[in-house]
């Protein structure tokens, strides 16, 4: 018998009954690819390869060399592949199951390698759930070394203590940190980790400031209001931001002047949000990612790129520049052939080519209207590029890249990592912030990397996490002081089943499980994971008093 195609099982046990069988999404190695695999999602942004739909049937050698040359594995879809390619992974699936035999151990060993789980170690495969219990798959990209790992976990470790926190505060040594499931070090050492740490942000930040103009003088924000007096001026600014860039979108589409003068009014209005208060406009983003149109993710991209800004204490103005820059760097994108962006598989050189002409034109629509400022043009012109030379469209190198376009790359990248795909599960925001760091000082520079983990939080408002007490939870608001120990609001209960209405914990007060052992967040969770939406929790009164409706 054929052994069929090396694959690793995504959201789907191994053995289920054959309803749920031909539901399955597999992760295989690209050596392995096949023609007549449809290709779900791959283990990078799409916009990292020449293709551009999310999703496409393997139909030539072409495709399978290029998946090759840019990934180390993809996400197939057995209901869209060919039936005999289908086929063949369900038999082996089913042999490795029920029948144990020789052939089944062959493919057994095909498999790519246990993915590791925080604490380093190969992950045991867990015991099949029902379907009603099942999370979405969080995707690990294979690139993270398990030596980055370690590097990001002691940094997590050690910026755990805000800066602000006390000296003779040292009882986070006695406190399980979540999702790292070890403790930290308590007295001496965690005082000298923090110090160590403190320097060491001392002079991360030292090195971003010397990339900034000498006049700029960089300033500490005090939260103004709280979140739930925020959260109105933050839905109404969302708003507004994406009907504008809209409506920018349409004028460009129809060979309109695009209007920036209201892009860069709303942009105001969303620095003045995130000043205040940066866990408002962080909700409702991802509220409304459940229904975002496409051009929203310029918002998004915006909204990262000022609260970065706000936590290094840049300027006013300087956070309206970053973000100008998010929201119209691809406007350009509209004028593509629509057949160019709609086709299916893979972009033919000549094809991606005209792709990356996206920046260009972006800035040449947007001269029709007014004269950029010198930093948003090259926020917007430097985008796609890395410090290694792999970008485009100027193939431009370390320095020769700015901090704007720097900090552009990072947040781009990151709001394409954990936003929803059409045929796949998005990164939890940690394993995304992860992946960021693993790329560190080759596509990205380092120190903005280590200062957007902090400014965006290792759990970010809105993102999905578990509790050691098997509950699923929402994270409401940042603790400042003690970042691992934000206030949340508990979904489920330890069975994965929703609850209401949902329960509000502040995990900086310690709140105790039936073991009388303090509740710890454990892991985040990508969106959408045990087919949880948060707009389906705020029709609640706990909702409505605490203004998230």
């Amino acid at each position: 018998m054929n052994n069929g195609p090396a694959v690793a099982k995504t959201d789907v046990p191994l053995g289920v009954a054959p309803a749920v069988a031909a539901q399955k999404r597999y992760q295989i190695g690209v050596q392995n690819l096949q023609i007549g695999m449809f290709v779900a999602e791959l283990d990078r942004p799409w916009l990292d390869t020449p293709f551009l739909l999310q999703g496409f049937l393997v139909d030539s050698q072409v495709e399978l060399d290029t998946l090759r040359r840019y990934c180390k594995y993809v996400f197939v879809d057995l209901d869209l592949s060919n039936p005999e390619v289908g086929g063949a992974i369900r038999e082996a699936d089913r042999l490795l199951t029920e029948a144990p035999n020789t052939e089944a151990r062959n493919f057994a060993s095909l498999r790519t390698e246990p993915q590791a789980t925080a604490s380093g170690t190969a992950a045991t495969p867990a015991k099949p759930a029902s379907r009603a219990e099942r999370p979405a798959r969080i995707r690990t990209d294979v690139k993270v070394s398990n030596q980055t790992r370690e590097r990001f976990r002691q940094f997590v470790k050690n910026s755990a203590v805000s800066n602000d926190a006390p000296d003779g505060d040292d009882s986070l040594g006695s406190r399980a940190w979540g999702w790292l499931r070890d403790k930290l070090p308590g007295g001496n050492a965690q005082k000298q980790a923090t110090k160590a740490m403190s320097k060491a942000d001392a002079a991360s930040i030292a090195e971003i400031k010397s990339s900034l103009p000498a006049d700029i003088k960089l300033k500490k924000y005090n939260e103004r209001h709280a979140i739930d007096m925020e959260l109105p001026r933050a839905r109404s600014t969302f708003a507004r931001s994406e009907k504008i860039l809209t409506a920018l979108v349409d004028d460009v589409r129809s060979g309109k002047i695009p209007q920036v003068a209201e892009v860069r009014d709303s942009i105001d209005d969303m620095v003045d949000s995130i000043v205040d208060n940066p866990d408002a406009l962080m909700w409702v983003a991802r509220l409304r990612e459940e229904d975002l149109n496409t051009y929203s993710h310029g918002v998004k991209v915006a909204l990262y790129m000022i609260a970065l800004g706000r936590h290094l204490g840049f300027p006013k103005r300087l956070m309206s520049t970053l973000g100008m820059i998010g929201t119209l760097a691809d406007v350009g994108k509209t004028k593509l052939p629509r057949a160019l962006l709609e086709k299916p598989g893979m972009l033919a050189p000549s094809e991606f080519a005209i792709v990356k002409e996206h920046v260009r034109l972006g800035l040449e629509l947007l001269a029709q209207s007014m004269e950029l400022p010198e930093e948003v043009e090259q926020g917007i012109a430097q985008h796609h590029e890395r410090l290694d030379g792999s970008g485009y469209p100027k193939g431009l190198r370390g320095d020769e890249i700015s901090i704007y376009g720097r900090i552009a790359a990072i947040a781009d990248c990151f709001a394409a990592l954990i936003t929803p795909r059409a045929y796949a599960n998005p990164l939890a925001p940690q394993e995304a912030l992860m992946s960021l760091y693993e790329w560190a000082g080759t596509s990205f520079h380092e120190p903005l990397v280590e200062q957007f983990v902090q400014a965006i939080g290792v759990f970010p408002v809105g993102s999905l996490i578990e509790l050691s007490t098997g509950e699923v939870a929402v994270v409401l608001a940042h603790n400042r002081v003690r970042r691992l120990e934000p206030k949340v609001l508990v979904l489920t209960s330890a069975d994965k089943r929703p609850i209401s209405p949902p329960v509000q914990r502040d995990l900086l007060r310690q709140p105790r499980d039936e073991d009388n052992k303090p509740i710890r967040i454990v892991r985040g969770l990508a969106a959408g994971a045990y087919g949880l939406k948060l707009r389906d929790f705020y029709g609640n009164e706990l909702a409505a008093s605490n203004n998230l409706l």
